[in-house]
């Protein structure tokens, strides 16, 4: 497979990522209740446009949700809207985003190819469809510009169940 074919099924697949977490939500938390307190959830967090200064990543026209799914054995996937998902980042707790921040990984298509980091995330801020983070790379570089993403961030107190943090 060429890089090319490659970049443009991985843009397709973010693409249908983003399409699929459109704003049909179910209740979030209902969903988090019912896989458990146990459940250890993940979220993606698509954009068309990402920026990278080396402090701030900047997602540019973010989708309106967030997906959430657990890791095996609990197999629940649920959206939820960006702005609750920012809101409950600063949910008290020792494993909260906001107390440890999370690890994610960053997927971005740069002059037509795949590209990903690690970063850490810390002090989100949705402005419209405008979402930062003070981000701090891991391993790999984050684009300094790019288009079609995803962040893929890692587990910590189960969203929309505080009484998990």
């Amino acid at each position: 497979m060429t890089d090319m074919t490659f970049a443009k099924q991985a843009g397709a697949a973010l693409l249908a990522i983003a399409l699929l977490s459109s704003p049909a939500w179910a209740d979030p938390a209902k969903t988090a209740k019912a896989a458990g307190k146990d459940a250890s959830w993940l979220f993606i967090q698509t954009a068309q446009k990402v920026t990278f200064d080396g402090k701030t990543l900047t997602l540019k026209n973010v989708s309106p949700s967030v997906v959430m799914f657990t890791d095996r054995p609990k197999r629940a996937a649920e959206a939820m809207p960006t702005a609750t998902f920012i809101k409950d980042w600063g949910i008290k707790g020792k494993n909260s985003f906001g107390a440890n921040p999370p690890n994610a990984g960053l997927t971005s298509i740069v002059d037509g190819k795949l590209q990903t980091a690690t970063v850490e995330l810390k002090q989100p801020h949705l402005d419209g469809t405008t979402l930062t983070f003070q981000a701090r790379a891991i391993e790999g570089t984050p684009p300094t510009s790019g288009g079609t993403s995803s962040i893929f961030i890692d587990g910590g107190c189960n969203m929309g169940n505080p009484h998990n943090c």
